[in-house]
C-alpha cells in the first residue's frame, strides 16, 4: 500500500482534468476579453511585439498572446475564448505535473507526491482561477518550474536544470510581469541558506553564467523592443503596477486585508485545508523531521514568497497562484502523516469538490446570463445593426470588454473595435457616456446592472434619419 496508490486516486486525477472541457465553453468572465482582444489585434495587423487593446498599447508583454496564436489558428477568431481557455487549462494541468516531477525530484515518496496532486487540483486552480483565460495560470506554471527546476538542480546536482529555470523565469517574466525574478530569486536564496552542500552546483560557474542570462533577458527584450523601454510604457506601467499595490486606500482596508487575505487563501483549498488544520491539532508529539529537510525548505519558500502579498495594501489571491503548488505540497505533508482513515476521507472530498464543480458548471452560466446578461447575443445585435461600417469603443471596463471581445470574433476578418479616430465622419461607438459630439444615441445596452450606449457617429446618423437628429 505504501509503494503503491490507490487507482482511486489516479481516477480522480483524471476526472479534475475532464471537467476544464465543459469550462472551456462557457460565456466571457470578468476581464477574460483583454487577452483575446489583443490576440486578434494582434493577428489583424501582424504586430508581434507590443500588444494593443483597442488600438492603443497595452502595458504587457506578449508572450501569452503567442502561445494562444496556435490555438487561435487552429479554432479560428470565432473561437478565440475556447482556444485561450484551453491554453489556460493546460497550463493549470501541467503545473500538476511539474509539481509531482518537483516532488519526486527532492525524493518525496509516490504516496505523498500524488496526495499533493489531488490537492492542488481539487483548489481554486481546478475551481476557477486554473481555466480563466487570464495571465496568471501560464505566469504560474512558467514560475512555478523555474522555481521547482532550482529546488530539483541544488538536490539532484544537475546545473543544467538552472538553464531551464531561466528560460522559464524569462517566459514568466513575458506572460505577466518581473515579479516571477522575485519568486525565484526567494526559491534560491532559501536553497543557499538551508542546504549548504547545494551551494557547489548552485555557484558553479555555469550556474553562474545562467543567472546572468536569465537577468539580462529582459533587460534585451526592453532594450531592443523599442516602444517597450525600460523607464518607458510597458516597464514604466510594471513599476506602476507594483507601487500602486503599495498604496493602501485606508488603513481600514489595509487592516481588513490582513485578515482576510491569509483567511481567503485557507478558504480556496477547502476543503483538504481544513483537512489539514485538523491533523495538525490532533497530531502527537513525535520524532521531528530534519529540521533543513527538502520538504521544510519548499514550504519556507512558500512562506516568504506568500508575506509581500499578504502585506500589501492592495492585492488579490490570483497574484500568488504560483504558490499553489508549494501550498498543495505543504498540506499533502501534513495529510501524508495522518493515518490510512484520514487520508482516505481526504480523498472522498477531492471527489467531492468534483462533482460540485460539475454543478457549478450547469449552476454558473445561468448566474452569468441572469446577473451579468449575454454579451455574445449583444454583440450579434450590434453586428447586425452596424453591417460593415466601423464599431468603435472608448471604455475599458468587462462589460464592454466582453462585448467587444465578441464583436472582434464576429466581424473577423473585419477590423477590430478600436478607441474612436479624433474627427471619425461615420461609425458606431460603444461607450458608457451617451455624450459625445456629432453622435446620437441609437440603443441602450443592458448586461446585468451595466448600462453601456450604442451611438452612430456623423454620416452613419445621417443615413439613420437626417442630421438635425445628430448631437452637436
Amino acid at each position: 500500500m505504501n509503494r503503491e496508490i490507490p487507482i482511486f486516486w489516479r481516477w480522480l486525477a483524471v476526472a479534475a482534468a475532464l471537467t476544464f472541457v465543459p469550462s472551456l465553453f462557457l460565456p466571457y468572465v470578468g476581464e477574460e476579453a483583454v487577452y483575446t482582444i489583443t490576440t486578434l489585434e494582434m493577428w489583424h495587423g501582424h504586430i508581434w511585439s507590443n500588444p494593443l487593446i483597442y488600438g492603443v498599447p497595452y502595458a504587457r508583454p506578449p508572450f501569452l498572446n503567442w502561445v494562444m496564436m496556435p490555438f487561435a489558428l487552429a479554432f479560428g477568431p470565432a473561437h478565440i475564448l475556447v482556444a485561450s481557455r484551453l491554453l489556460t487549462a493546460l497550463a493549470t494541468l501541467a503545473t500538476a505535473l511539474v509539481l509531482h516531477w518537483a516532488a519526486r525530484g527532492i525524493g518525496v515518496g509516490v504516496r505523498q507526491t500524488w496526495l499533493a496532486v489531488l490537492v492542488f487540483l481539487s483548489s481554486d486552480a481546478l475551481l476557477y482561477h486554473g481555466w480563466l483565460a487570464y495571465a496568471d495560470p501560464v505566469f504560474s506554471l512558467l514560475t512555478f518550474a523555474a522555481i521547482a527546476c532550482v529546488v530539483v538542480a541544488a538536490k539532484r546536482q544537475r546545473a543544467g536544470l538552472l538553464w531551464v529555470a531561466a528560460a522559464c523565469v524569462f517566459g514568466a517574466f513575458l506572460t505577466k510581469a518581473l515579479t516571477a525574478y522575485v519568486f525565484v530569486g526567494v526559491a534560491w536564496l532559501a536553497v543557499v541558506a538551508r542546504h549548504p552542500q547545494a551551494r557547489a552546483v548552485l555557484l558553479k560557474p555555469s550556474a553562474l553564467l545562467s543567472y546572468v542570462a536569465a537577468l539580462a533577458a529582459p533587460l534585451a527584450w526592453f532594450h531592443f523592443n523599442h516602444s517597450a523601454g525600460f523607464a518607458g510604457h510597458e516597464g514604466g506601467a510594471m513599476v506602476g503596477d507594483i507601487a500602486q499595490k503599495l498604496l493602501p486606500p485606508s488603513v481600514g482596508a489595509w487592516l481588513k486585508q490582513l485578515v482576510a487575505f491569509p483567511l481567503e487563501a485557507f478558504c480556496r483549498f477547502l476543503p483538504l485545508s481544513a483537512f489539514a488544520a485538523y491533523g495538525l491539532m490532533r497530531a502527537r508529539p513525535a520524532a521531528q523531521p530534519a529540521r533543513r529537510s527538502w520538504e521544510s525548505t519548499l514550504g519556507w519558500i512558500a512562506l516568504v514568497n506568500f508575506l509581500p502579498y499578504w502585506l500589501a495594501p492592495q492585492s488579490s489571491i490570483r497574484y500568488v497562484l504560483p504558490l499553489y503548488p508549494l501550498i498543495a505540497f505543504c498540506i499533502a505533508v501534513v495529510l501524508a502523516r495522518c493515518d490510512a482513515r484520514m487520508q482516505r476521507v481526504a480523498t472522498y472530498a477531492v471527489a467531492v469538490t468534483i462533482a460540485l464543480k460539475c454543478i457549478g458548471l450547469i449552476v454558473f452560466p445561468i448566474y452569468q446570463a441572469k446577473h451579468r446578461g449575454d454579451a455574445q447575443a449583444v454583440a450579434k445585435e450590434l453586428v447586425a445593426r452596424a453591417g460593415t461600417t466601423p464599431i468603435y469603443a472608448d471604455d475599458f471596463t468587462s462589460a464592454t470588454l466582453s462585448v467587444v471581445g465578441n464583436l472582434d470574433s464576429l466581424r473577423w476578418p473585419a477590423a477590430p473595435v478600436t478607441v474612436p479616430p479624433s474627427g471619425a465622419a461615420e461609425g458606431w461607438l460603444l461607450s458608457r457616456d451617451s455624450n459625445h459630439p456629432h453622435t446620437r444615441l441609437v440603443k441602450v445596452v443592458e448586461l446585468g446592472k451595466e448600462r453601456l450606449m450604442f451611438l452612430c457617429i456623423g454620416h452613419t446618423c445621417d443615413a439613420r434619419g437626417g442630421a438635425a437628429a445628430v448631437k452637436d
